[in-house]
């Protein structure tokens, strides 16, 4: 059956795209915002295999055809949106954000944006809000996902329509059952990959075979219960959709199972939202609609828009800022599918061949052009040399170096070694990103005392600090801090067992906050203008009484159990206290001082007063903890009321101490992997 236009969907469309603007621009009461993707995905997975299977039926499916649709429908307004990015790219970021950019092009350029996204940052991460093509991960699903579709379609329409729910079915669930597995595993895998995200756009895939197959009808009909039924379904529909836009969060295990309510929500707005049903009208009002019309346009526009804007500030955008900036998108978004999107969707105005030329033409510039950016390291010629460092500081992450693999055969632990894998003594290498950001110091310095370091990564753990939960309690996280619990104490065996010294360096006061009564905020404000762009994230303990809160007695039992574990097998632990926060992204900061002034600051720093007031609760903590075998070393010692009076120094002489707002680069790290090393040797 042909399914004509229906103006709900586009409403549907408007409803999907406009939460994940507002989400993006940082608007809270749209903490859900980002399930708008998981709308589209149904959404497209719907309409395209309703075309698919019509033109089985009418004997009119073509490869070419379909392909060239495909290539109308998102190619020219992609191409503009990335070309007009260049430039902005080329005047805005820095070298090394620029080259970054260059990658992301590249991917989005061969639709490969998912896995760029996932090699380069969090969906979720502060950097993310300053990545301009990172929305464009789920364009490349979608055009990955229609790759395998039409050729699997038109196998099992020849076995019948058994075949074809039966093999979507299990792929969906199959698809469903892997998102939820990698979710507590590896959380960007279950996010950007095509295998965990498959079963929304299957969702899509096999509501438009119930139609197909008159499983469900889209007709009119004067049936009583009939209408009752789409009523109360397609109601039930758009609550599901809604309500997760109002009360999901970044701190919502995704996508997993959750993504299942607004996508199961939009299959049955689809299905059901027909024929004067209170949804449906909702959904067809003007403005949703016309909207709906530039939703496309409107996804490409707004990541750009808000990502070169937040780059060039150096504070946060105010409200009125960031209206418009959402309105200028919609503005954008009308003028290119007005002038680009309904004119290449003509047959009358571009041929077939001219479609396939201008497809294939832009695709080899801008792959040319991605990878001259990216082989030239973001072209720093741009500038100055003597700011590169202060634009490009070297960082050394561990996935550059080593490859992890199971920790002495656990199935819980990983490690990856460095330094001098002969080496007379073994040290374990523990911690969150802050313990990876020594790595480059302690590498070099190992290799030339002969001792061999492994970096261990924790997996199934979802707090650095064992015992502890993230964002909010429930039985399933408490079941995954009781497991995390029970994985440190096999860490602490395979240390008596296998190594000799233990070094731990966590950001402390981010995985304690809040305490009341002494700080709230996970993000550091500097109170200068630096502002890192993270989310307020609670984190709670287990106090004496087995209560989850987040006072601090129970945080404070949670550190002191953690350095217990390591402290109890008798071998030496070195632990490193807070590492003072700069709160600007150093590079960013100093490149958008150049752009501003022509010049970068010598020293940037922080005072030294709000380190202590903001750090004091971690560094009593750890200072109550007393064990022989426990040796400490303490940041602030190099960085605060040293170079500068009252002030922690984030950078010197044009060298960066930071490669963002609190990871130290490998020049910051150095006296501190330096002090390390005189620990273990003497």
């Amino acid at each position: 059956m042909t399914i004509g236009y229906r103006k709900e969907i586009d409403g549907l469309r408007a409803v999907a795209v406009i939460p994940v603007i507002l989400f993006h621009a940082g608007f809270q009461l749209f903490s859900g915002g980002y399930i708008g993707v998981d709308i589209f995905f149904v959404i497209s997975g719907f309409l395209i295999t309703s075309i698919l299977l019509d033109e089985h039926q009418s004997q009119t499916f073509s490869l070419a055809a379909f392909y060239e649709r495909r290539a109308r429908r998102i190619l020219p307004a992609l191409v503009l949106v990335l070309a007009c990015c260049l430039p902005f790219a080329y005047a805005i970021l820095s070298p090394l954000d620029f080259r970054a950019f260059a990658k992301s092009l590249l991917g989005a350029n061969i639709f490969l944006a998912n896995i760029v996204s996932y090699q380069q940052t969090d969906y979720f991460d502060a950097a993310s809000e300053i990545k301009p093509l990172l929305h464009l991960w789920s364009l490349s699903i979608e055009e990955q996902y229609y790759l395998v579709l039409p050729l699997l379609l038109a196998f099992l329409v020849k076995l019948g329509p058994k075949s074809v729910f039966s093999v979507l079915l299990a792929l969906a669930a199959a698809s469903l059952a892997y998102s939820e597995h990698v979710l507590y595993i590896n959380e960007r895998a279950s996010f950007f990959f095509t295998t965990s995200r498959a079963w929304e756009l299957l969702a899509g895939s096999l509501s438009a075979a119930l139609v197909h197959y008159k499983f469900i009808s889209l007709q009119s009909t004067t049936n009583t219960r009939t209408m009752l039924a789409r009523q109360l379904l397609s109601g039930l529909g758009l609550a599901m959709v809604a309500t997760p836009i109002f009360f999901y969060s970044k701190d919502t295990p995704f996508p997993g199972v959750y993504a299942v309510i607004p996508s199961l929500g939009t299959a049955l707005i689809l299905l059901f939202a027909i024929e004067n049903t209170w949804a449906q009208r909702i959904l067809s009002i003007k403005p949703l609609v016309g909207i709906g019309l530039i939703s496309y346009s409107a996804y490409l526009w707004h990541q750009p828009v808000l990502a070169f804007v937040r780059y060039r500030s150096l504070e946060s955008l105010s409200t009125t800022i960031l209206v418009g900036l959402v309105l200028s998108v919609m503005g954008l978004a009308y003028l290119s599918w007005h002038f680009v999107e309904r004119p290449f969707r003509n047959k009358v105005q571009f041929n077939r061949k001219q479609v396939w030329i201008f497809a294939i033409s832009t695709s080899l510039i801008l792959s040319v052009v991605s990878v001259l950016i990216y082989k030239k390291n973001g072209l720093p010629n741009r500038f100055d040399d003597k700011y590169s460092e202060a634009f490009y500081p070297p960082e050394f992450k561990e996935d550059r170096f080593c490859k992890f693999k199971p920790l002495f055969g656990s199935e819980n632990l990983e490690g990856c070694e460095f330094g001098d894998s002969n080496g007379s003594q073994t040290v374990l290498l523990v911690g969150d990103s802050h313990a990876s950001a020594l790595l480059g110091g302690l590498h070099e310095s190992f290799k030339n005392q002969g001792i061999r370091g492994i970096r261990v990564k924790v997996l199934k753990c979802a707090h650095q600090i064992p015992g502890m939960i993230s964002a909010s309690v429930n039985e399933e996280k408490i079941a995954i801090a009781q497991k995390c619990s029970n994985t440190y104490e096999e860490l602490s065996t395979i240390f008596q067992q296998h190594a000799d010294v233990v070094v731990l360096s966590i950001r402390w006061t981010a995985r304690f906050a809040p305490i009341p009564g002494e700080f709230e905020e996970f993000f550091f404000n500097n109170q200068e203008g630096g502002v890192e762009f993270k989310p307020n994230i609670s984190n709670f303990a287990q106090n004496e009484n087995g209560e989850w809160s987040v006072n601090a007695q129970g945080k404070k039992l949670a550190a002191h159990k953690l350095l217990k574990g390591f402290t109890s097998v008798g071998k030496k632990v070195v632990v490193l206290y807070p590492v003072p926060e700069a709160g600007w992204d150093i590079p960013r900061y100093n490149f958008t001082t150049y752009a501003k002034t022509g010049a970068v600051q010598p020293i940037v720093s922080t005072s030294y007063d709000l380190f202590k007031r903001r750090n004091g609760f971690a560094t009593r903590v750890l200072d109550e903890f007393k064990a022989p075998n426990l040796f400490r070393i303490r940041p602030e010692n190099y960085f605060c009321n040293t170079y500068m009076a009252d002030r922690c120094v984030a950078q010197k002489d044009f060298i960066p101490f930071y490669y963002d707002t609190n990871h130290l680069s490998t020049a910051g790290a150095k006296p501190l992997t330096d002090d390390i090393v005189k620990l273990l040797i003497h």
